[in-house]
């Protein structure tokens, strides 16, 4: 939903043409202009198991992020919210797994001056950094995988080309296309790792453990062979495979096998039925010795 190129100028003011428009900025599709972001030395990726991104913007340059995503912002950094081009491109944003509504942050401080931007994730994730061009103009993502951009990077559905693929790589149909100039980060939850494949080259790996692979890389699913495999194998009938040439990125904890172990251990089944436990302090809360059951019973 954006479509936009910008030049490599990393100056902190606009400079204007001869007929008063901007000649150093970058304008995306929904008419957004803002100056890049250089990310090599305006970045700073700080945690270790559960990461944050802070990034450093100078007067008039723009990041578009996830909603929600904002940890902080300093003094002079504004924030916009919009559909980012309508509601067409917000349901394609939904469609990728993405909040309908994106978020701009300009900052408009005197020049010589930054301003900081603070952003989280909603899991313990690791973030990476990728410039979009060195992977051959597009990566494509699992469906809520990035975190923030600059704001000329496209955002759009990407359909798996094959219906098994759709109905059992554990990614569904629709995955997330990266394109365009500029850069983006990406999450994964536990460690990531990188994979650059072959020509030809295939990678087999467990349904949900997709972060991310580069353009020419082919994205298809296999029966898993052996019925002990299946049955007891842990992994179900299909594993996923990718097939170089291209480089790919998975990550060792995905969420949705996080949450399902969290709901498997929760009392009923994790479907809201939580039975009070005698001495965990459960249920509603009831006196206990001592007069101090109110606040045993609140405690988690």
């Amino acid at each position: 939903f954006f479509s936009a190129s910008w030049s490599s100028s990393s100056s902190s003011s606009l400079t204007k043409g001869e007929g008063g428009e901007i000649t150093n900025a970058a304008t995306s599709a929904d008419g957004v202009v803002g100056l890049p972001i250089d990310f090599d030395v305006s970045s700073k990726i700080e945690g270790n198991e559960s990461q944050i991104v802070t990034i450093e913007l100078e007067p008039n340059q723009v990041l578009r992020a996830e909603s929600g995503a904002m940890m902080y912002m300093t003094e002079g950094v504004t924030m916009e919210t919009t559909t980012g081009g309508g509601m067409s491109a917000g349901f394609k944003r939904m469609m990728t797994g993405q909040n309908a509504f994106i978020s701009d942050y300009r900052y408009d401080g005197e020049p010589g001056t930054k301003g900081l931007v603070a952003l989280g994730t909603d899991f313990p994730s690791k973030i990476i950094r990728l410039d979009v061009k060195d992977y051959g103009g597009k990566i494509v993502c699992q469906k809520g995988a990035l975190l923030c951009a600059s704001h000329t990077i496209n955002i759009e559905m990407e359909f798996a080309k094959k219906m098994t693929a759709g109905f059992f790589g554990g990614e569904g149909f629709v995955l997330q296309s990266l394109t365009g100039d500029g850069d983006v980060f990406v999450k994964a939850g536990g460690t990531l790792i990188r994979r650059d494949l072959g020509d030809g080259e295939i990678l087999r790996i467990s349904s949900g453990c997709l972060v991310g692979f580069s353009n020419g890389v082919e994205y298809d699913i296999q029966m898993m062979p052996g019925i002990k495999n299946v049955m007891f194998g842990g992994e179900g009938l299909f594993v996923t495979t990718l097939t170089g040439p291209g480089t790919v990125w998975l990550q060792g904890q995905p969420p949705s096998r996080m949450i399902s172990e969290i709901a498997s251990r929760v009392p009923g089944g994790g479907l809201g039925l939580a039975l009070p436990i005698p001495g965990m302090g459960g249920g509603g809360g009831g006196e206990g010795e001592g007069g101090e059951g109110e606040s045993e019973g609140t405690s988690t």
